[in-house]
Parts: structure tokens; sequence; C-alpha cells
């Protein structure tokens, strides 16, 4: 955005709420910030899996009224609820939705209210693709009248493309390290360890399954248990606990196949970045962002875990007896989709002309 915004005329500065959440072990390069930014401090208690945000400072900042157009980025936090009732006069607000209807638990009550009312406060939203649109359409039926800007969640494509590619040069060199053979297909599961993410669910899956070694990346309050699960089961997984981003890239340059079976997700990263990677994909249905990253039976599979468990172990199976050399085609389709739905430049480019044409409306 910073190289490309100013060819449109946009000067934009981001607003954050914090460095990082609470419960995050990222490491974050001071100098990844090519952009006008500022860290807002304020009170951040976390309530079972909500962090509660609240910043005066940044809410105040919102009344400088110095701004044409500001994006919410959500519902998420006391900030979140608040920033639209400071963003006034004749000031555009568009609210980024990332959210679809598998992702949330109330879709009546007080929270429905509260949704509507904020939902209606916006000029314009900002979505990662279709379900989203269904997600503000269920809780706003009036948004129909108003504009939908498309930006899909963007990666690092150094990292996820150019990384990747210098690591796989030496991928039996990696595979050994990890002790795979060039006859077992690797997978590989980066999340929290969280009930979300489907990971218990999913390692019943793989009960009498050869072939295949699974790798789960992450940590979280289900650590343990899943532990116990693949040591009582003898399954062939390995829990491998957090891992920063730089060890996450030699796990997809070694991979044949990524795994994401989230109960509910609304637009997760991973799929994108392993996409971008190279490697087919085996996802939940109930991720928000499906459509754009599998092509049934071209890149990947999808299942729903919660209501095709069948389907799921069907899958499983056919997959693991595939050839490696079978499932590298279905990465190379994987990365051709990437290119044609998330290549940076063509999205910030795309976006920077919603941009203006919102703005000359």
């Amino acid at each position: 955005m910073a190289k490309i915004f100013p060819l449109y005329g946009i000067d934009f500065e981001v607003l954050y709420m914090a460095k990082i959440e609470p419960n995050r072990e990222w490491i974050i390069p001071d100098d990844s910030y090519q952009y006008p930014h500022k860290f807002f401090k304020g009170i951040h208690p976390t309530i079972g899996n909500f962090f509660a945000h609240f910043n005066p400072g940044l809410l105040w900042r919102l009344l400088k009224n110095d701004y044409h157009i500001a994006v919410v980025g959500g519902m998420s936090s006391p900030t979140h609820w608040l920033a639209p009732f400071l963003i006034t006069g004749s000031k555009k607000q568009i609210m980024s939705i990332e959210s679809n209807l598998h992702s949330v638990d109330r879709t009546k009550g007080l929270g429905a209210w509260i949704k509507k009312i904020l939902l209606r406060r916006a000029s314009a939203y900002q979505v990662t693709g279709l379900p989203q649109i269904e997600y503000i359409k269920f809780f706003n039926p009036s948004a129909i009248s108003k504009n939908f800007i498309k930006l899909p969640n963007l990666i690092d494509e150094d990292v996820f493309i150019n990384q990747v590619n210098s690591m796989r040069e030496h991928k039996e060199v990696l595979r050994d390290r990890l002790g795979i053979n060039d006859s077992t297909q690797m997978w590989v599961l980066p999340a929290r360890l969280i009930e979300i993410k489907g990971i218990v669910p999913f390692l019943n899956l793989l009960e009498g399954i050869t072939n295949i070694q699974l790798f789960i990346l992450g940590d979280g309050e289900l650590a343990e248990q899943i532990k116990n699960i693949i040591k009582e089961k003898k399954l062939p997984v390995t829990a491998v606990g957090f891992v920063q981003q730089d060890k996450v890239t030699e796990y997809y340059a070694a991979a044949d196949l990524f795994v994401l079976p989230s109960l509910k997700d609304p637009s997760p990263l991973s799929p994108i970045e392993a996409s971008a990677a190279g490697l087919p994909l085996l996802v939940s249905s109930r991720i928000g962002n499906l459509e754009d990253v599998i092509q049934e039976g071209i890149n990947g599979w999808h299942y729903d875990p919660i209501n095709e468990i069948q389907k799921g172990k069907d899958l499983v199976l056919s997959i693991s007896k595939l050839e490696r050399a079978a499932l590298e085609d279905f990465g190379k389709e994987s990365h051709k989709r990437y290119n044609n739905l998330f290549n940076t430049e063509k999205c910030i480019h795309n976006y920077a002309e919603q941009i203006k044409k919102l703005f000359s409306s």
C-alpha cells in the first residue's frame, strides 16, 4: 500500500490498538512497519478468548477529523464498537468484515442487534469474499444498497513464495531432518491448539491411516490433550509446538499437503500462505475464504468437519493413497490460483481503484 497508494493520490495512516495480541508469540521486526502508523496504549483485558481492547487515545485521534475515509477493522472490541460513532460529518466509514455465518455463535438477541447498529453506520463494506457479504446482509438487510469493496487477506510473498521456493531446492534434506522417507507423505497443519480449529476431530480421521506423517505447528490450551490422543491411538502425527514464521516456511517447503479442519474460521491466512507456497489443500468447508482458496479436485479438497465426518474419512484415505508426484501437481494448481486471486500488487491496485471510486461518489 505504501508503494501503490501514492499512484492514486491516497495518503494513509494505520492506527494500531496494540503491538501484539496477549496470547501470541510472534516476532515482528520494527523495520517491517514501512508506512505511517502509531501504536496506541490502552486497557487490554483478556476475557476468555475475547481481547477487550479499549484505546481512548485512538478514539480521540478519530475526532481530529483530518481524513476523508476511515476503515474500521471489524466489530471485535470496545474500541471497534465506539469508533463508528466518532467518524462523523462527511467522512466515509468502511467497515471491514472477515466473519462468516459459520464463524459466529449468536445470530439473535443483543449481539445481533449491536451488529446491526454498527453495520448500519458504515458507508461501505470491505470484505474478503462472498461469505462475508452474506454475513453482512444477514445482520443488516439494508446493506444491499451500499458498496462492497473486495480485499482478500494478503500475505508476505517474499516469505511464502521466494523463501519457500529457495528452501524447496533442499527439500529432501529438510525431509530427512524431520525423519520423513521418500515414500511417506508429509502433511502440515499450522494452527492454534484450540477447539474451533477442529484438530481433535481431525485426529480421529487418521486412525488406521498409513503412509503419512502429520506435523501440527502451534500451541494452545489443547496441547496436552492432543499429545495424549496421538500417543494413545499411535497416530502418525508429530505435535511440534509453536513455530516462528521462518521455521514454518521450512515445513511448507518439505510438505506434500496442507491441512486446516476448522469448525469455524472467519477468513484464515494459512491456506493462502500454503497456496502461495504451492501446496495442495485439505480444508474445512467452514472457513470463510473456501471459495477463493479451493477448486475442488483441482488444487485440493474440502469437507464439513461437523456434518460430513464420513466424507472426511474417505478423503483422508484416498489422499493418503496418492503418489507424491500427483500431490505436487495439485500444489502447482494452488500456486496458479494464488496468482489469479491473491497476487498482492494486483489486489492493492484494485483496492485503490475501489477506494477512489467510493470517494468520488
